[in-house]
């Protein structure tokens, strides 16, 4: 694999919200975000293609899948982290009802779980586990993965050299693909040579 595309899932009914597990299906504003991504990655050889099987994330990769005959693998390893009791609720929901929870989230978000979420090590994890066997399969010079956007943020710091701010800022527009490339060699890092998104 020599170029990897991240890819946010387009805008949902619920966009603003800790969507999390939650499973909203594109909204009408997501479904021309999808066309114009499929337009941008029209002429692009997909080689392998990989997403999240959360709703808005599939709809996405399948309909990029069928355009390029090829066919895209699920992993729930790839779902936005559970979290719990905020599930589906905006942020000022969640500080004006859990505000002590939300000073918390704010102060250190990897070692604060919100009530009945998922832990961030474990969310992590799963990531982790299932992006380094991708990573290492050289049978397809581009993958695509579709997933959302704390998926995103780990993987653009994990293995494409980018500090948190930075992941932040690039994850955060609806069915944004970040192409992340390396020369030669598996050993070589990623790095990111170029955003898109359809606003």
């Amino acid at each position: 694999m020599r170029l990897l595309i991240l890819i946010r899932h387009p805008a949902t009914d619920l966009a603003g919200t800790f969507c999390g597990h939650s499973d909203p299906d594109l909204s009408a504003g997501g479904l021309a975000q999808l066309h114009a991504l499929q337009r941008r990655l029209d002429r692009l050889p997909l080689g392998q293609l990989v997403s999240s099987d959360l709703l808005r994330a599939r709809r996405c990769a399948e309909a990029l899948a069928e355009h390029h005959e090829i066919v895209a693998a699920l992993s729930p390893a790839l779902r936005e982290m559970h979290f719990g009791d905020w599930e589906g609720l905006r942020w000022d929901e969640i500080s004006t009802r859990f505000p002590q929870q939300a000073h918390r989230w704010l102060q250190g978000f990897a070692t604060f779980t919100p009530p009945h979420a998922e832990p961030y090590a474990h969310f992590t994890a799963r990531i982790r586990t299932a992006a380094e066997e991708w990573l290492q399969d050289t049978s397809s010079a581009t993958l695509a993965i579709v997933t959302h956007r704390g998926v995103l943020q780990f993987l653009l710091q994990t293995y494409c050299g980018v500090d948190a701010t930075a992941a932040w800022q690039l994850s955060s527009r609806y069915a944004t693909a970040v192409f992340c490339a390396r020369t030669t060699g598996a050993d070589i890092p990623l790095t990111v040579r170029e955003t898109w998104h359809p606003d």
